[in-house]
């Protein structure tokens, strides 16, 4: 599922302007978000590498491919190799083959994270105006008139003034260890609620950020793992396994990875200088803010 829906702008144009305030009560849950507690929503799954190509191609198209805001967000597809020579492959294919779109990016960088959220709340925003009818689409936007948050409300945006009735914007953040740890609750309540269902879908065990470890080997799955898409709309996904996660502060992990000993803890804060690696991905969490 798309993270940002762009394949329905073109249709959401028509919507009249709006006439009422928008209350903050009344807005919708993030694309690709749950909600942990009011106005706090949590990516349902790391960031795949389907929604890096889509990040890759808007910047492409609007910047241009030998620009510098495009060749800094390609990831480093070497750190299969740094990992081990049995990972070659991976190196050539793992970002690339559409196999793995559904599969966690990495060689990603602290920076390059935080990039992506901020161009993840401008498309997320730049949807909610188009589809409230407050802004129209303009696909081929040159680099210097490409939507912002911050161009819109202080007027900068193609002469639009802001609407008084729609104050609210995504904002989309790394998130902080307080909201990991609301994830793994919430998550446990969800997923043994949803276990039975999500078990005849043949899903990663009970619930979805357990670890799965091979029988009578003390690594974990070799190679990172996709989960079944039907699950992913009821349940929070790989909190552990699958890869560690970044978080606010740089230089700082969220739960383990792929390589790691199942006898390594869980739902625990790490810190480790190596950050741009096969075992390192990301998600985001979202909260409305009033400009």
């Amino acid at each position: 599922m798309l993270f940002f829906l762009l394949g329905i702008l073109i249709a959401s144009c028509g919507i009249s302007k709006l006439r009422k305030d928008v209350k903050l009560e009344n807005l919708p849950a993030p694309p690709g978000t749950t909600e942990l507690a009011p106005n706090v929503y949590f990516d349902k799954t790391e960031a795949t590498n389907f929604h890096w190509h889509e990040y890759l191609y808007w910047t492409k198209r609007h910047f241009g491919a030998d620009s510098k805001e495009y060749l800094e967000m390609i990831p480093d597809t070497t750190v299969w190799i740094k990992l081990d020579s049995i990972y070659r492959q991976q190196e050539d294919f793992y970002f690339s083959h559409p196999a793995y779109r559904d599969y966690p990016v990495v060689g990603i960088s602290y920076q390059q994270a935080v990039n992506f959220c901020k161009w993840r709340s401008d498309r997320v925003m730049e949807y909610m105006l188009i589809r409230y009818g407050v802004i129209e689409w303009n696909i081929d936007a040159p680099a210097d008139s490409v939507f912002t948050i911050e161009k819109y409300f202080r007027g900068e945006y193609y002469g639009v003034q802001p609407n008084p009735h729609f104050m609210f914007y995504p904002h989309y953040s790394l998130p902080d260890s307080m909201t990991y740890l609301q994830a793994v609750f919430f998550a446990d309540s969800l997923n043994a609620k949803n276990a039975h269902s999500c078990r005849k879908k043949h899903c990663n065990g009970k619930k979805s950020f357990e670890r799965i470890c091979l029988e009578n080997r003390p690594e974990r799955e070799i190679y990172p793992y996709s989960q079944d898409p039907d699950c992913r709309k009821d349940i929070i996904s790989h909190l552990n396994g699958n890869v560690r996660e970044l978080t606010d502060l740089e230089g700082t992990f969220f739960g383990a990875s792929f390589i790691d000993s199942c006898s390594v803890r869980d739902h625990v804060l790490r810190t480790d200088s190596d950050f741009v690696n096969s075992y390192t991905g990301f998600r985001a969490k979202c909260e409305y803010r009033k400009w």
